[in-house]
């Protein structure tokens, strides 16, 4: 009897392991699968905009909650060609808003997917242009809603152009002031990672503005620019390198949430918030300024995603970020977002 009693116990403890194994598995393929949802739109309603700027057509996709929306966004790209969803990166971004009922718009840049023109020709006053003709055509579809747009990075010197007549509200996120500073920080950055002393990158740093000059100044021409570099990139670097957002945010009226990551690689986070905080002290009440802890210049978590550039992540990031969906970004970024978004709804009285 006692034999048959351990034996009973035995079997059981094993079922029960197997059953606690089973339990896991099927734990953590539901949770792999909910985060993969994070990369799928084609479960949203959807539709698709075109519009006219500098005479080209551009085509993009309107995204739409579940619910009837109590906001809508368009989504500004930072640099590079990048389509509609920059190529998969926005879609946990996307799900995110539509999950709180904000009904989201991006297009594929001049040039690249489905859109007519050539990104590389832009001026950024005309992408502010191109932003405008975009917002104005989310007014009309969504009557009634409050609409404003949320950029990145380079959209820092495209959203400042944009007056209250075309938005109810912005979104600014790992934005830069100056271009030439901009591009100073980045590069100090790359050469302290490569271990060069404070001297050393002070020099560097003095024989890259004597060459930029050279090579992008009012005398320059495109035979100046270097063997690796196209010559529509030159032209986009030579029209541009001069923006610094200062005058138009010192005049802004429109109100603003900007927030950089605290461990941003691109953009000297602490430089260009005080410079926000300066010139927009007292601007509006509703404004909100922040640098986000623990976040790269995406605001993804800077411990598992702080590259410079997209291309440099480790395979062991891709995967990371495709697992993660959403929660890949640092935590309760998104939210105070979203949360200062649905303020702004409730404002302007659209529908919840």
């Amino acid at each position: 009897m006692l034999l048959d009693t351990t034996c009973f116990w035995r079997t059981q403890l094993k079922l029960r392991s197997i059953f606690m194994a089973v339990l896991a598995v099927v734990g953590l393929a539901g949770l792999t699968l909910w985060r993969l949802a994070d990369h799928d739109l084609g479960r949203r309603a959807s539709e698709s905009f075109e519009f006219t700027t500098a005479g080209h057509l551009l085509t993009g996709t309107l995204w739409l909650p579940d619910e009837i929306p109590h906001a809508a966004i368009v989504l500004v790209h930072g640099d590079g060609a990048q389509d509609r969803t920059s190529f998969g990166g926005y879609a946990p971004l996307i799900n995110a808003f539509l999950d709180r009922g904000i009904a989201v718009a991006a297009w594929d840049k001049p040039g690249v997917g489905s859109s007519g023109g050539n990104w590389l020709l832009q001026s950024m006053g005309e992408r502010t242009d191109e932003t405008r003709a975009a917002l104005q055509l989310l007014k009309t579809r969504l009557e009634g809603v409050s609409v404003g747009a949320v950029g990145f990075s380079q959209a820092g010197w495209v959203l400042p152009g944009l007056s209250q007549s075309d938005a109810d509200f912005l979104v600014l996120i790992g934005a830069a002031v100056s271009w030439q500073d901009q591009g100073r920080y980045y590069t100090r950055t790359r050469l302290a990672q490569e271990g060069l002393s404070p001297n050393e990158i002070d020099r560097t740093i003095a024989d890259q503005d004597r060459e930029n000059e050279r090579i992008f100044g009012s005398d320059a021409s495109v035979t100046d620019a270097p063997d690796n570099m196209l010559p529509d990139r030159w032209r986009f670097i030579q029209q541009n390198r001069s923006a610094n957002s200062r005058e138009e945010l010192s005049r802004f009226d429109i109100p603003i949430f900007a927030i950089w990551g605290a461990d941003d690689l691109n953009v000297d986070a602490e430089q260009d918030s005080t410079i926000y905080r300066e010139l927009l002290i007292e601007h509006d009440a509703r404004t909100k300024i922040l640098v986000w802890p623990d976040a790269t210049h995406g605001l993804l978590r800077s411990t598992a995603y702080n590259w410079q550039l997209t291309e440099d992540w480790s395979w062991m990031a891709k995967l990371r970020f495709i697992a993660e969906g959403r929660h890949a970004f640092a935590p309760g970024a998104l939210g105070a977002i979203i949360d200062w978004i649905d303020a702004r709804s409730r404002e302007d009285g659209s529908p919840q």
